[in-house]
């Protein structure tokens, strides 16, 4: 049984995910033991135990340490099983993070329909709108089929959010090759808020991110939006496409912060990760490790910054494929370039 510390590196929530979904396509088992060690709160919060259950469910293992606060945990997975799978984080916990867990080990089982519940829009994880704008297109390109539906918006602190995802069974995984930097001039713009809110919220966010945006030279799309849920919220997101590259990021609202700033957190990175020539933003980086891996061929992209997630997501897939080849070129913190050769097993 492989035994992985759970404090290694940032030390957080993705070395866990990362963890189920490698025992889930490997078959080899695990304890994970100082679990999210490096956050105020350790151990197993409700959002970490709903990608525990789902695991769980879709691979028939047996678990220990399944519990509110647990730091060591151990999953025993057997063979995965295609279908139907509800799952309810019970909290604003992210629904995009619990779908990143799942979604792969399900499209191998064959395929099915995950319904998840919590969270869309809240802080430190990818919103659903990343989801569908900039991760998805992604992997479909790499050989993954499927719909993603936005049902309900959940935002923090009451969640209540909804999505669901019919996931296609996966025939075969292709690495991907994004070495060349993204430079489309007209980005896509999200300004969104809650029925509850002042409408001249979602005006003003619009509008400063169209001025950053039209004095870098670009040419933006709208999108705005006004929706409703059970708590109240605004985002604004900046998505670039061009071919299979993506580049995303996302700003959330908060009482007391302007709009114009919300855009600003937005806009400023996007801007950033154009004028440092990268093909994916640095969230994508992280998040397209694990199906290169596995995929046939190589995969190549070049990112913003190198973070300490990312590194820390390498050396959790190394633990379960220590003969996977991947070369990192540069240093944590800074731009650089990802290049994995993947395994071929799936």
């Amino acid at each position: 049984m492989l035994v992985i510390d759970g404090a290694y590196g940032e030390g957080g929530g993705q070395i866990l995910r990362s963890a189920l979904s490698l025992a889930m396509l490997t078959g080899r088992a695990f304890r994970l033991v100082n679990l999210r060690a490096r956050r105020s709160r350790p151990g197993l919060r409700p959002q970490h135990l709903a990608c525990v259950k789902g695991a769980a469910r879709l691979s028939g293992a047996e678990t220990e340490g399944v519990e509110k606060g647990s730091l060591e945990l151990v999953f025993r997975p057997g063979p995965l099983r295609a279908g139907a799978y509800t799952l309810d984080i019970g909290t604003a916990g992210s629904t995009a993070l619990l779908f990143q867990t799942l979604y792969l080990p399900l499209a191998v089982a064959g395929g099915g329909r995950l319904i998840l519940r919590g969270g869309t829009h809240v802080p430190r994880s990818p919103c659903f709108h990343y989801l569908a704008e900039v991760f998805w297109p992604v992997v479909k390109a790499m050989g993954l089929s499927g719909k993603l539906e936005l049902r309900r918006y959940g935002f923090y602190p009451h969640g209540g959010g909804e999505i669901r995802a019919e996931i296609a069974p996966l025939k075969t995984l292709s690495g991907l090759e994004l070495s060349s930097p993204l430079r489309t001039r007209k980005p896509l713009v999200f300004s969104v808020i809650t029925a509850d809110l002042p409408s001249h919220i979602r005006t003003r966010q619009a509008r400063r991110a169209e001025s950053l945006l039209r004095e870098a030279g670009l040419e933006p799309e709208f999108r705005l939006e006004t929706v409703k849920s059970s708590s109240p919220g605004t985002f604004v997101g900046v998505v670039g496409a061009e071919g299979a590259a993506r580049m995303g990021y996302f700003a959330l609202g908060a009482r007391g912060k302007p709009a114009e700033k919300v855009a600003e957190e937005a806009v400023r990175p996007y801007l950033e990760g154009m004028r440092l020539a990268a093909s994916v933003d640095e969230f994508l980086a992280d998040q397209l490790l694990l199906p290169a891996a596995l995929a046939q061929g190589r995969t190549l992209f070049r990112t913003p910054r190198l973070s300490r997630h990312l590194l820390t997501n390498v050396w959790v897939i190394r633990q379960f494929l220590p003969e996977v080849k991947v070369e990192i070129r540069g240093r944590e913190g800074q731009p650089g370039e990802v290049e994995i050769h993947g395994l071929g097993l799936l």
